[in-house]
Parts: C-alpha cells; structure tokens; sequence
C-alpha cells in the first residue's frame, strides 16, 4: 500500500466547476461589497471630523453613504444566501421530518430564486430608466443609473445561488 492510500483525509469532497466558480463569484463579491462598505463608512468619518473641527461637512456626504450602502448590501447577500447565513424563521418546521424539511428548503430556495430573478429584472428596468432619463443625484450631480449596474449584478448571482441551492437539495454551501 503507498502513502497516503487507506487512510480517511478531511479533504472536501470534489464540487463541479459551476459550483466552485458561483462560491468564488459570491465571495469576491462579498469582499468587493465590504471594501465598498469601508470606504464609504470613512467617507462619513471625514464629514463628521470635517463638520467638528471646521464646521464643514463634506458635501453630498450623505448621497454617497446612501448610495454606497445600498451597493455593499446587495454585494453581500448571495454569499450570504450561499452559506445559509439568511434569517429562517423556522419553529415548526423542525418538527417535521428531515425528508419534508429537505423537500421545504427546495420549495424555499425555488420561491427564492423566482423573486430574486423578478427583482433582478425590476432592477434592471429601473436602472434603465433612470439612464434614459438621466438622473442624478441632487448635490453632486452622480448619474443614480450607475448604482443600478452592482446592484443588477448581485441580484443576477443571488439568482443563480437560489437555482444551485434548489438543485443541491436546498444544501447551503460549506
């Protein structure tokens, strides 16, 4: 017998491609989405430090946040749904037993995917519609369609998390 063979390893068990490819989409996005979320949280520091010590906010401080958040929010949800990190609600369900309980998260995660692919087109027209009409924010003249483009994006994956988890059993990712 050579090295290594008889013996039981921790290794994971081998994923399909897609499935190692929709985790390493969601967890750079999530990073992205916390980098986003830093620099905008020192954006509201310096407004703070500014409006403290010079009696000056940062103008259109507030439209970044806002914006900003609304970005990293979105960033991080399908890593979120991915690891089964969302909120359940689930105080009857655990009496069941686990063949419903594996058939309730498939429903679930089936459910889920369908809105999150209608907000994925919603968001999609929205964003559209606000190029076509070229919104902008009010004190810095931002075009608002350019925060629709992330966002669009992280729907689109949160979709695809719902499809994958729906057809792994309603399995969150390990």
């Amino acid at each position: 017998m050579s090295e290594g063979e008889g013996r039981i390893t921790d290794a994971a068990p081998a994923r399909p491609g897609a499935e190692q490819a929709l985790e390493r989409a969601c967890t750079w996005l999530a990073i992205a989405g916390g980098i986003v979320m830093l620099g905008f949280t020192a954006v509201s520091v310096l407004s703070i430090f500014s409006r403290s010590l010079f009696n000056s906010p940062l103008v259109g401080d507030f439209e970044l946040v806002e914006r900003g958040t609304a970005i990293a929010v979105f960033a991080m949800l399908p890593y979120c749904h991915l690891r089964g990190g969302n909120v359940a609600v689930d105080m009857f369900v655990g009496m069941f037993p686990p063949a419903l309980r594996r058939q309730l998260a498939i429903v679930g995660d089936a459910m889920f995917a369908v809105v999150a692919a209608l907000m994925t087109w919603r968001l999609t027209l929205g964003g559209w519609n606000q190029y076509e009409f070229h919104d902008m924010s009010m004190m810095l003249l931002i075009p608002t369609w350019w925060i629709f483009v992330p966002i669009v994006v992280s729907m689109a994956l949160l979709t695809l998390v719902c499809v994958a988890r729906a057809m792994r059993g309603g399995k969150k990712f390990a």
